[in-house]
């Protein structure tokens, strides 16, 4: 096996796609479930323009984040390109940004 790496995963939204992106939100997060279970995604969620001012505002979601444990880039990539959220067009796939990073701190996986 080899070694692996943290990084972390910022993936924006295209125009447009909020519908899509909640009624798939299902599918979505069955198959999160299974990559954290193999401690594969450590932690994701929905990045937002602003935080919501109240509990019954929805939330402004433009794209999503996660920290990945991998051997390499390429294998976040693979990841990010099998989720549902990427073969239905709602990731701008083009603008995904796979950091290289440190976790110094954590709770044990």
């Amino acid at each position: 096996m080899s070694q692996l790496n943290d990084f972390l995963v910022q993936i924006p939204d295209r125009p447009g796609v909020l519908a899509t992106r909640v009624g798939n939100v299902g599918t979505h997060m069955a198959r999160l479930k299974g990559l954290v279970e193999t401690g594969t995604i450590v932690m994701s969620g929905p990045t937002l323009t602003t935080h919501p001012k109240s509990a019954d505002e929805g939330l402004a979601i433009n794209g999503s984040a996660w920290l990945v444990r991998a051997g390499t880039e390429e294998e976040v990539r693979a990841v990010v390109a099998d989720d549902v959220y990427a073969k239905l067009g709602v990731w701008d796939l083009d603008n995904v940004t796979v950091t290289p990073f440190k976790c110094a701190v954590r709770k044990p996986l």
